[in-house]
């Protein structure tokens, strides 16, 4: 096993091979990621990477829990002893990414311009719960990959731990004609939405 400082120091000492990655063919490519990993869990084995960026900018690494919130603290452990590193950024779980986009999964595609939700009301004493509306719902409720490819989705607009901690329960439904006019909130509206509850929550609470 590694300790924190034991992983850092191999990639001190290898991290140039990593900045480059998009430069080389693919069988190096997959070498350089499965030693990654294989370093990583030797840490812990509950955590992933996310790694990129442009080749004139500084390149991101993420590291992940992939939204099990038992080994979150092992990946701020990680990124909260991580060195300074020339072209190197280091981040802890997956931030929220702004703005519309599409995501694929299986042979369903959404487009978040065509997602809406209502909230939902919940047993649960934390967390909300919500319905997301979709176009074409009829054609895709039984595909196996619904309901991870609306998981993705949901963890990019929110963030792994907003969406580990926020979020206590969704599913899916057939998008009527109008859904503004059922009340029902733009997908991208979710993170505004959940900070307008914890704050109603919190002035109950004070």
């Amino acid at each position: 096993m590694y300790t924190p400082e034991q992983f850092w120091n191999w990639f001190k000492d290898n991290n140039k091979a990593y900045t480059f990655l998009d430069s080389v063919d693919n069988v190096v490519k997959d070498k350089l990621l499965d030693e990654f990993e294989e370093k990583l869990h030797a840490y812990c084995d509950k955590l992933f990477f996310e790694m990129g960026g442009l080749p004139d900018e500084d390149q991101e690494l993420i590291i992940t829990a992939e939204g099990n919130s038992d080994y979150f603290d092992k990946v701020e452990e990680l990124i909260n002893v991580a060195p300074q590193i020339d072209r190197w950024q280091f981040t802890a779980l997956k931030p929220a990414i702004p703005g519309h986009f599409k995501s694929t999964w299986g042979n369903i595609q959404l487009d978040t311009n065509d997602l809406w939700f209502l909230p939902l009301n919940s047993k649960k004493p934390q967390g909300i719960a919500i319905r997301i509306y979709i176009k074409n719902h009829d054609l895709i409720k039984d595909d196996k990959h619904l309901t991870q490819l609306v998981w993705k989705m949901l963890d990019t607009i929110l963030g792994e731990k907003s969406m580990a901690y926020d979020i206590n329960y969704f599913d899916t439904d057939l998008q009527p004609d109008d859904p503004e006019a059922e009340d029902m909130y733009p997908i991208l509206e979710l993170p505004d939405y959940i900070r307008w509850v914890k704050s109603k929550t919190q002035q109950s609470s004070s």
